[in-house]
């Protein structure tokens, strides 16, 4: 591989703090920085979420920042903080207030929870600082779970009293307010109802900050990969059970979601009806879409290494095989069985630079990949001419204006119908045969799934030869 430089693909921290801040709306963000702190919320705003309320046009936005720089942070600048924060306390529509910073300020050395508390002494606006330690090292997967730490850390949770059945599902991505997400949202509901439960608070949710202290009621917190340490901190103040639950994404993750809930509280029973009784209505729906559009067929991921697993899963369940992984986030967000599973399927890699993405992509168009899932960030970078499907953060192409999860039972049939879709629209739109004129300079720098560099032009379906299954 050449030794080359550039910038990991993954992305900032501040920017999944902001997927949080957008997904409570009465939060105000105060930016211990320059004014990009303000100008990564456009990256959000109108782009990826269309119904995003983190800025406005009326000057009200929900994301401050103190204007510290590189000129002006060997001063004091404190007094600039606190008055910052008063303001924000001030406003009508702030239910909570988060005070984070840019990697410059954090190592500074301010003192934000001294200067947070004298500031709004008497104030009864709530206010919490962001984890500094990841604001450094993290990425956006640190920045949204951040948020819910300090939520949990500091929320007040006077009046605390338990009600039967309730329970409180803390971790959910909430990556924007559109319709895939008010889908899943409605899914977990309705798994949970089936158990006899019901979630009395869901983090994150799209609910302000009042609705979010119904935390304080559960008999039990349901954590998901997206805000562990939160739901431990939350059950342990609580002085509850804590349940942590697998991601539902897929009919099989899915069926392990609910019938561990019901092993866990006590539903044993009950669960195992629940999964019979969904699995029977989806599987005659996959009759037409399994031998057309994912039996021997090829994919790549690429995007939120927690959706990796899952994603995996369903595809090799219904015959197609995994050529490349792209996972946008620090390994250690993974279980070590999870990298190591992740790890055996051919070209994965966390964190890439921009070069070893364009390498892979070409390793893998020349076997026949049928269909590349992931995100933005990750279309801006591949060989152009791949067929691609959106999903996940950031989504500037795809957007959702009604309830269509991705999650659960009925999510996982919505997502393999979107699946399938793209996936015999692309055979069908598949470009014509190129002529195979030997090898092309640059060998990827991952060996192509059975060996070898896999330098061949991809044939046209009428000459390739059949493949098996499997890489």
């Amino acid at each position: 591989m050449p030794s080359q430089i550039g910038v990991r693909i993954n992305i900032p921290y501040l920017q999944g703090a902001y997927l949080a801040l957008n997904a409570i709306p009465d939060a105000y963000f105060l930016g211990d920085g320059p004014s990009c702190v303000f100008a990564k919320a456009e990256q959000i705003h109108g782009r990826h979420d269309l119904f995003s309320t983190l800025l406005s046009c009326d000057n009200g936005h929900r994301v401050q920042h103190t204007g510290v720089n590189v000129f002006n942070i060997a001063g004091d600048c404190e007094g600039i903080i606190a008055e910052s924060l008063r303001r924000l306390a001030a406003l009508p529509g702030c239910g909570a207030i988060f005070m984070g910073a840019m990697p410059m300020c954090s190592i500074a050395g301010t003192d934000y929870e001294r200067v947070l508390r004298e500031a709004l002494a008497g104030s009864r606006t709530p206010a919490f600082v962001m984890p500094r330690r990841s604001a450094i090292s993290g990425d956006w997967l640190d920045g949204y779970a951040g948020v819910l730490e300090a939520l949990a850390r500091g929320m007040d949770l006077s009046g605390a009293k338990r009600r039967a059945g309730q329970v409180a599902l803390v971790g959910y991505l909430m990556d924007r307010n559109e319709g895939e997400h008010w889908g899943n949202l409605a899914e977990l509901q309705r798994l949970l109802a089936a158990l006899g439960l019901k979630a009395g608070s869901i983090w994150l949710s799209g609910r302000p900050y009042e609705e979010l202290r119904r935390v304080r009621h559960a008999e039990a917190v349901v954590s998901l990969p997206h805000g562990r340490a939160a739901g431990r901190l939350l059950a342990k103040r609580l002085g509850v059970r804590l349940v942590e639950a697998e991601l539902p994404f897929g009919l099989e993750a899915s069926r392990r979601f609910v019938e561990g809930l019901g092993r866990e509280l006590g539903r044993e029973a009950r669960a195992r009806e629940v999964v019979a009784a969904e699995l029977a209505a989806a599987a005659p729906r996959l009759q037409w879409s399994v031998p057309h559009a994912f039996l021997h067929r090829r994919f790549v991921f690429a995007g939120d290494p927690h959706y990796a697993p899952g994603f995996v899963e369903q595809i090799e369940g219904l015959g197609g095989s995994i050529v490349g992984l792209i996972l946008m986030g620090q390994p250690v967000h993974l279980t070590a069985a999870q990298r190591q599973a992740l790890e055996s399927r051919p070209h994965t890699v966390f964190e890439p630079l921009p070069h070893m993405v364009e390498w892979l992509c070409d390793a893998v168009s020349h076997e026949g990949l049928d269909l590349l899932v992931g995100n933005g960030f990750a279309f801006r970078d591949i060989k152009p001419g791949l067929k691609w499907m959106e999903f996940g953060f950031p989504s500037e192409c795809t957007h959702f204006l009604r309830e269509e999860p991705f999650l659960g039972f009925q999510g996982a049939l919505a997502f393999f119908s979107r699946v399938a879709n793209e996936t015999v629209k692309g055979l069908v739109l598949r470009p014509p045969e190129a002529p195979e004129d030997g090898a092309e300079d640059g060998a990827p720098p991952f060996p192509a799934p059975g060996g070898g560099a896999g330098t061949r032009r991809r044939t046209s379906p009428a000459r390739r030869k059949p493949r098996r299954p499997g890489p």
